[in-house]
């Protein structure tokens, strides 16, 4: 019978591993290294939004200001040659427009536009996502997200959503 004789040498061996464990990799320590500052999550610039293909892509506008979210649809109406040579396309067709609203909604008014049919998918989705990326960068001192903004669409005859961004990103 052999019993315990394995036990001391069991033991020898998960000291020994023990310990080299804890002598390391040969890397000496150091203090406290400062990694800067921290990720703070989505860029806090303008972004007005395209569609490529069958889905929206946002298109940061560093550099750009706006005083009101009517400016970011400007914008949009306004698409440099450069996105277009990217495949960006703007699909929105308004008439007049004007928005209404503060903080985390707004009202995009546009009598006679087209909200409800199947194919206004995408650009209700640009719509909804430039303005919430807009009032977001209006209020970005109240620190409000896009995805916090509440956006509806009002054709003069009935009043759509209200949509937040997320909705439409897929």
């Amino acid at each position: 019978m052999r019993g315990g004789t394995n036990r001391p040498r069991t033991a020898a061996v998960a000291v020994l591993l023990a310990l080299a464990a804890a002598a390391g990799c040969g890397v000496r320590p150091t203090g406290v290294v400062d990694g800067g500052e921290p990720a703070k999550g989505l860029t806090k610039d303008l972004r007005i939004y395209y569609v490529r293909g069958s889905a929206l892509q946002g298109v940061t506008r560093p550099d750009t200001s706006i005083k009101e979210p009517i400016g970011a649809l400007k914008l949009l109406s306004d698409m440099p040659a450069w996105a277009a040579e990217r495949g960006l396309v703007n699909l929105v067709r308004l008439g007049p427009y004007w928005t209404s609203g503060t903080g985390h909604r707004i009202t995009l008014h546009s009598p006679g536009a087209s909200f409800d049919s199947p194919g206004d998918r995408l650009p209700n989705g640009q719509l909804v996502c430039t303005l919430a990326r807009a009032q977001s960068f209006l209020h970005r001192d109240e620190a409000i997200r896009p995805d916090d903004v509440r956006v509806s669409l009002d054709d003069g005859e009935r009043t759509y959503g209200p949509y937040q961004c997320s909705q439409f990103l897929t």
